[in-house]
């Protein structure tokens, strides 16, 4: 699973340093990490004390100069699964994400997973109480007291069931079996092949099976000049990058991103078999359409894409907010984001590229690139990404942008802007409404608009006050209902926080448009029965 040992490093080294860094700070946390670091031991560990040893860590990597930049994008929780596995180290952020996933999905129902959902409201509470994020180094630092009168201090974690023994050779950390036996193509799979190759990507537009998100990648692939016709090595890419990629995305980096996504799937996940497919293709060097006569032979290749694949998970600072929404809290404050329920997609896409911009900031100050993935995940994405950086930047991934109203821009750091054609019809009515809404304002406070004054504001109050996402939304429904929009349209939207429209389905990835339609599905559903 992880990499080699730390040399050197004992406990009490991790409590000397914890003890040099905070207790200037804080004596009472200082004390509270010593008792728990004196108390525990690698292997022989609490909850509270994978904690201390992961807070430790982070103090040793940064005092020997030797952290990875992902660490800086580290919260509670992900404390807790590198405490886990000290003194051993992970590959890279990609592994560490993964790992973690699967180690809490291992933990479900038990009394230790019981210990990390405690371990959640005690994180979710004391952000509450200091009013700062969840990951703000304060709060990490009161943490280490908070957890010892919590009791997590009793929680004990068997050694069999630390991350190391309990995944180390699991699917997550090895990948797919070597040996693993593709399923038998079906007798009449040539006439599937045919008409594979033959539909138009503007047929599969608003479909939801990972057979026509692959096709539409190969075709945005194919646009590019790749050879998807022959290079297998190009499937598992073209999958990923339809589904969830951005526009603009870094490409020599979808086929690293591809890899980590795949890996991230239990074994028992009914895309667990279609991906094994796509991840072991290259290495086996099979024709394409020869995979692609297995990937016909497996039911969920035709069957709608599962909801756990159209998110992003593989990177830190994710699975705290998805257990905090499964225990009913209703948003988590980060230092990068407010995260709601309906903004986790968008979060898992914020923290992949924020993890871009770190890794490149640190590779320039360094000279030098981090250590490569093993040889078996180098075979799926190395031989696309010497293909692709052949390529100019504006052909892969084309969304045609002149055919779209709407095109959603893409900031370094994962963040987004909209923006509308003005040659389109939509274009023109939002212009049209922009100049309602600056008459509005000198109507409403009498002056003109300055620079700093919110374009849409609440009109109740006395001075130019933004509308808050609530009011918002009240707003937008009364309206859509007014003109006699299906409500389950706007229900959905309240969900996610967006609308998804003919005309602005090309602002948003594959995953959002798919996640958006099912919304509404859900909701006309429940209005039905």
């Amino acid at each position: 699973m992880a990499g080699e040992a730390v040399e050197g490093q004992e406990p009490a080294e991790a409590t000397d340093v914890v003890m040099g860094e905070v207790a200037g700070d804080s004596p009472a946390a200082a004390q509270a990490l010593q008792r728990l670091l004196l108390s525990n031991a690698p292997g022989k560990l609490s909850l509270a004390g994978a904690y201390a040893f992961g807070y430790g860590e982070l103090g040793l990597a940064g005092q020997e100069g030797r952290a990875p930049y992902w660490y800086e994008e580290l919260d509670p929780l992900d404390t807790v699964v590198l405490g886990a596995v000290w003194p051993q180290r992970f590959r890279d952020e990609f592994e560490f994400a993964n790992v973690r996933d699967a180690w809490l999905r291992l933990l479900r129902g038990t009394d230790l997973g019981m210990g990390i959902q405690k371990f959640v409201r005690e994180v979710l509470s004391l952000s509450a109480e200091l009013q700062l994020p969840v990951d703000d180094a304060e709060v990490m630092l009161a943490l280490a007291a908070r957890l010892e009168q919590a009791g997590l201090d009793d929680f004990r974690v068997p050694r069999q069931s630390l991350p190391g023994a309990s995944l180390g050779e699991t699917r997550v950390v090895r990948g797919p079996d070597e040996d693993l036996a593709f399923p038998e193509p079906p007798a009449d799979v040539e006439l599937d092949i045919d008409e594979f190759w033959m539909e138009e990507p503007e047929d599969l537009m608003f479909q939801e099976t990972p057979r026509d998100i692959l096709r539409l990648g190969l075709h945005r692939l194919a646009e590019a000049g790749l050879p998807v016709e022959d290079e297998p090595a190009c499937l598992l890419v073209a999958l990923y990058a339809a589904l969830l990629a951005k526009p603009g995305e870094r490409h020599e980096l979808l086929g690293e991103h591809a890899g980590a996504w795949a890996l991230s799937f239990e074994p028992e996940s009914p895309l667990a078999p279609v991906l094994d497919v796509l991840f072991l293709a290259p290495e086996r060097e099979l024709p394409v359409d020869r995979v692609l006569a297995h990937l016909f032979a497996l039911p969920a290749f035709t069957a709608p894409i599962p909801d756990e694949a159209l998110r992003w998970t593989s990177s830190p600072g994710l699975a705290l907010p998805a257990l905090a929404f499964e225990l009913g809290f209703d948003q988590v404050h980060t230092r990068h984001l407010l995260v709601t329920p309906g903004e986790l997609d968008f979060a898992g896409t914020q923290a992949r590229v924020r993890l871009v911009v770190l890794r490149e900031e640190n590779e320039k100050g360094s000279g030098k690139r981090e250590d490569e993935w093993d040889s078996r995940l180098e075979a799926v994405r190395e031989k696309a990404r010497r293909k692709v950086r052949k390529k100019k930047a504006s052909s892969l991934l084309s969304q045609q942008r002149a055919a779209h109203a709407v095109e959603r821009l893409w900031n370094a750091d994962g963040s987004s802007q909209v923006r509308w054609s003005s040659h389109a019809p939509e274009g023109r009515a939002m212009s049209d409404g922009l100049v309602a809404q600056r008459d509005f304002f000198r109507e409403r406070f009498g002056r003109e608009p300055g620079p700093d004054d919110p374009v849409f504001f609440d009109d109740e109050a006395d001075e130019p006050t933004p509308m808050t996402v609530e009011s918002w939304q009240k707003a937008f429904s009364e309206a859509a209902e007014g003109a006699g929009v299906d409500p389950s349209l706007i229900l959905a939207m309240r969900d996610l926080g967006y609308i998804v429209t003919e005309a602005n389905q090309g602002a948003f990835t594959r995953a959002e448009v798919i996640t958006y339609l099912r919304a509404v599905r859900r909701h006309r559903k429940g209005a039905e029965g």
